[in-house]
């Protein structure tokens, strides 16, 4: 039998080669997408066996650090030392989220010639002020912050109304004492100066300690002790904390240095004595230490000690503040000092000498310190325990 003929040979031919054709392209492009797919996996591989490259931005050479839970800029670098706003001592690592707990405070320390004994406390402060209270006797208002380990505050006493003016100048910090001055003279009445400016005391928690063995030796104005520990917990009560202190933190605060330009040019001084009456009982001494760089304290001819620790008060820097003082005459012999002005001042620290000029502009102000040489540049204080003597203006100031 015979096969019928294809009635088109030529047509069916060329679709067999056209069908060839296709599954050839096909298999090429099969062959393609599955080179394209194993590349690609490679390619996603090599990336990520690949080192990071680090995209390096354009980042500020000195970028503050924010202080927490404030908003606001601290005045220290990142890549430098922390230092304390009040008075430029380096903050050590890892201690500093401790400090910024609590809020910096003033308690008023007597500095009765039968007290020293159980004086306690001003090795431990940031700044002191000394000054006369009441017929030739001194007292110091001391500011602490930076320490705050367990120590003592002791002895506890009032306050006049200057003390409270410079203690104005760290701002709403809290204030401890034991009583007021309240006179009907508005230039020492410190209670009228309490209420005006709303100050925060703990005069009316009364956070003090009985000293029971001082008490045993010594009248009770003596014996009454507080410590960081127990202000810090009243504090806390009270919300006196850090994010409300409105005081100078970040701005405003004094110029800090631990070396001074062209401290060649200042006379070198030893040793540095004042009074603030006639009786030597209360005068102060300081002898000039070149192996630690510091200011060692008489009072007037032994040593001035910390009670706490038996060690002798030292002072990185000196303020020797020559300020008017007037007797008031009044039953306790108070006096006024005037706080507001300007002055002369001394300024020691490395052993020189610097004169300045003192200068107070209202009673909440700070006191800043400018050289007379350079009129209008603020001298930068050595960082560390800073004491400021305010010695009336009518006594003199012995340097050697």
């Amino acid at each position: 039998m015979m096969e019928k003929a294809d009635p088109y040979p030529e047509e069916s031919n060329q679709i067999v080669k056209k069908r060839s054709k296709t599954a050839v392209l096909t298999k090429i492009f099969a062959l393609l997408a599955i080179a394209l797919l194993f590349l690609n996996v490679g390619i996603l591989i090599g990336f990520r066996l690949a080192p990071e490259k680090i995209i390096e931005k354009d980042v500020p050479p000195e970028t503050a650090v924010q202080l927490p839970e404030t908003g606001e800029e601290s005045p220290y670098l990142a890549d430098e030392p922390i230092r304390s706003p009040l008075n430029g001592a380096i903050i050590e690592e890892g201690n500093y989220e401790k400090i910024i707990k609590n809020i910096p405070h003033a308690v008023m320390i007597s500095n009765n010639e039968s007290a020293r004994d159980e004086q306690y406390g001003l090795s431990y402060a940031d700044i002191v002020y000394e000054g006369e209270t009441e017929s030739g006797i001194t007292r110091f208002l001391a500011i602490f912050w930076n320490n705050q380990e367990e120590y003592n505050i002791k002895p506890v006493r009032s306050v006049r109304k200057y003390y409270l003016e410079w203690a104005s100048e760290y701002g709403n910090i809290p204030i401890t004492f034991s009583g007021f001055a309240q006179t009907v003279n508005p230039e020492t009445d410190s209670w009228s100066y309490y209420k005006a400016n709303n100050l925060r005391v703990t005069y009316f928690d009364w956070p003090f300690s009985w000293d029971e063995e001082c008490l045993k030796t010594h009248p009770s104005m003596h014996c009454k002790s507080v410590s960081p520990a127990s202000l810090y917990t009243l504090f806390e009560q009270k919300d006196w904390t850090y994010e409300s202190w409105n005081g100078f933190k970040n701005k405003n605060e004094w110029l800090f240095s631990e070396k001074l330009d062209k401290a060649n040019s200042y006379k070198k001084v030893e040793e540095v004595t004042y009074n603030f009456t006639y009786y030597n009982a209360w005068s102060s001494k300081w002898v000039y230490s070149k192996k630690d760089n510091t200011y060692r304290k008489y009072d007037p001819d032994e040593k001035h000690l910390d009670m706490n620790n038996k060690k002798q008060i030292k002072a990185k820097t000196l303020i020797l503040q020559i300020i008017d003082r007037k007797y008031t005459g009044d039953d306790k012999g108070r006096v006024i000092y005037y706080t507001v002005g300007k002055g002369e001042a001394f300024v020691l620290r490395d052993g020189i000498k610097i004169p300045a000029t003192w200068e107070k502009k209202c009673h909440n102000c700070r006191t800043r310190m400018f050289s007379r040489e350079t009129p209008n540049q603020e001298i930068a204080l050595n960082p560390g325990l800073i004491w400021i003597a305010a010695i009336p203006s009518d006594k003199p100031v012995t340097f050697k």
